[in-house]
């Protein structure tokens, strides 16, 4: 399989609460060219000369993945298998403390992405967005994990934390393609530092929403909303189209934070 697809096999099993799995895998006297299995990830991180491409064995893309979740080590390596196994015990704290951090996680790469398209940014934080984005799928992965083995507190709500958590990834993978997106920018309209900070803005409201509910703070966020969408209409016209692909992600942003709204609600009755 590609190491997209072994990915998506190895993150289901872990997701799915399994305390030990064996992974099996076709080994050879030479190492073959495999891609990043989380958007240039790989790549970005161990760039290599005249290579636009990392090189890596299967037990090293093994151990890549491995590396990404929380609470699990290989145990045991042979040639062509390895044995990975739950090192501790899982615990509701902990999963209240990766929820809040993927919040926090969130605010920031957004905060990070509208400060770094001003004048003469250095971009550092437009860079980054692929680090922060991994570490926010670590997170949201083990809450899966969580919710797998031991349920929400609330045991008849898991479904509906599972999807709040599930609406969370995609919209940190958003940001990161806007972050992609914005690094390759000749120009950008000014006016982008104001849609960028429309959807931070409500970004936050969300996550004070969600720690701290009222029915005030959702009228808020809806109203919010509408008030930015009613900007969007004003400006799309003058926006290239560069800047019109990064709206659309900001939009499906402002989609993906009106049903998070839904869901806190559900959450609370």
């Amino acid at each position: 399989m590609s190491p997209i697809v072994i990915w998506r096999y190895v993150s289901s099993v872990y997701r799915s609460g399994c305390d030990e799995f064996k992974i099996i895998f076709d080994n050879s006297p030479e190492k073959k060219r495999y891609s990043a299995f989380s958007y240039n990830t790989v790549n970005l991180l161990h760039p290599q000369e005249g290579s636009k491409e990392i090189i890596l064995s299967p037990i090293e893309v093994v151990q890549a993945m491995i590396n990404r979740c929380i609470g699990v080590e290989i145990i045991d390596q042979r040639d062509n298998w390895c044995v990975v196994k739950e090192l501790g015990e899982t615990t509701y704290k902990e999963f209240d403390n990766a929820l809040r951090r993927v919040f926090l996680l969130l605010i920031s790469m957004a905060e990070e992405i509208a400060k770094d398209i001003k004048p003469h940014s250095d971009k550092e934080g437009l860079k980054s967005a692929h680090i922060i984005d991994t570490n926010i799928d670590r997170f949201t992965d083990f809450c899966f994990r969580v919710l797998s083995k031991k349920g929400y507190q609330e045991y008849r709500k898991t479904p509906t934390m599972h999807s709040i958590l599930f609406i969370l990834e995609m919209i940190g993978d958003e940001y990161k393609k806007i972050a992609i997106h914005l690094l390759e920018a000749k120009t950008l309209s000014p006016k982008m530092e104001s849609l960028l900070k429309i959807q931070a803005d409500q970004l936050r409201k969300y996550y004070t929403l969600f720690y701290n509910f009222s029915k005030e703070r959702c009228l808020d966020i809806y109203e919010h909303d509408q008030k930015g969408h009613d900007y969007n209409l004003s400006v799309y016209d003058g926006l290239n189209n560069l800047e019109k692909e990064i709206l659309h992600h900001l939009k499906k942003i402002g989609i993906y934070l009106l049903s998070l709204t839904e869901l806190k609600i559900d959450l609370e009755y």
